[in-house]
């Protein structure tokens, strides 16, 4: 797992920039870093892959992910090298790779899920409000929820949809359990005036 992740990493690294800059990445980066390299992933390893999965919550995405922040902490690795917390700041980067993951995916499913509305049969389009109603609603939800900032967004992903503990969403965010608490408090208000019209009108305070 670990030599498959170094060789994705510097793959990806190694995309066409100058020629110059290649050689002396061939000839140089790899074998200055790679110690480097198995020293600071390989402790955490699974703490990166378990820490993508509970934001992703999919395993081609938190594959995916994990090869995206490998990719990034290889070009970072000297600055990583020289951090106070380099095992934090790895993890900060893997969380902050499956955010954006998870955004991106989210945009693209919603994207289909309004074609399968627009493309239901008309049988079904009368026969079945509620699920419709359910289904926009359900992405509108989503929507909003990538409109907060990413430590906000991510926090209130893993509460409210995957409720997952508060030492969890800590974990992850590399924060005290009453800093993700307020991550999830501050989204919950911004989330309750984006989506205040969702709010029957018998329940709104008055």
């Amino acid at each position: 797992m670990k030599k498959m992740a170094l060789a994705v990493a510097s793959q990806k690294q190694c995309l066409p920039l100058k020629d110059t800059w290649q050689e002396h990445f061939k000839e140089n980066c790899v074998k200055n870093k790679t110690s480097l390299y198995e020293q600071l992933i390989g402790p955490i390893e699974s703490n990166m892959m378990r820490s993508i999965w509970r934001i992703v919550r999919n395993t081609e995405a938190a594959e995916d992910t994990l090869q995206d922040a490998l990719a990034i902490i290889w070009r970072r690795l000297d600055r990583i090298s020289s951090h106070p917390n380099p095992h934090a700041l790895i993890l900060k980067i893997c969380t902050n790779a499956a955010i954006d993951s998870w955004r991106k995916r989210n945009r693209h499913l919603k994207h289909e899920k309004q074609e399968e509305l627009h493309n239901l049969p008309s049988h079904l389009n009368t026969a079945a409000p509620e699920t419709l109603e359910k289904m926009e609603t359900e992405t509108e939800i989503l929507k909003a929820i990538t409109r907060l900032p990413r430590k906000e967004a991510a926090a209130v992903l893993m509460r409210i949809v995957q409720e997952q503990p508060y030492d969890a969403i800590a974990k992850t965010l590399g924060c005290k359990e009453v800093t993700a608490r307020i991550h999830v408090s501050r989204g919950r208000v911004r989330l309750s005036q984006w989506l205040s019209h969702l709010i029957p009108s018998s329940m709104r305070e008055v």
